[in-house]
């Protein structure tokens, strides 16, 4: 066994990292700490949380029930997340929906790849 102390990154092989980053930025609040034609970092506010956007021509295979990652948000955030998901017409891969511990959505991002937005109500 290897002890961590958490995930330090996400990789992901994206057409445009700019634009993607910019996506994330907007929607989620990310801080895009470095950014180029080739390569974007963006690291979530409050966390040491990071996402690496690579350009590349690899084709997306994301699906809700197969790969996607997701953002974890309070009740009220969650609200604010369905205005804002109307309010930029982002692609929603999925209605809201309700789990025991917390609603959720999964949305998709430029590159296809789907995102789950979860409410979260209890400690994980």
């Amino acid at each position: 066994m290897i002890p961590t102390n958490g995930l330090n990154h996400l990789a992901l092989p994206v057409k445009d990292p700019e634009q993607s980053a910019q996506f994330y930025a907007d929607l989620f609040n990310m801080e895009i700490t470095s950014s180029s034609p080739e390569i974007a970092f963006l690291k979530t506010v409050g966390s040491t949380d990071m996402l690496t956007l690579n350009r590349s021509k690899v084709a997306v295979a994301s699906g809700r029930e197969s790969l996607h990652f997701g953002f974890i948000v309070t009740p009220d955030q969650f609200d604010a997340a369905l205005r804002t998901i109307k309010e930029k017409s982002v692609e929603k891969v999925s209605e809201p929906g309700k789990r025991s511990i917390g609603r959720y959505i999964f949305i998709e991002d430029p590159d296809g790849y789907v995102v789950e937005i979860f409410e979260c109500l209890s400690p994980l």
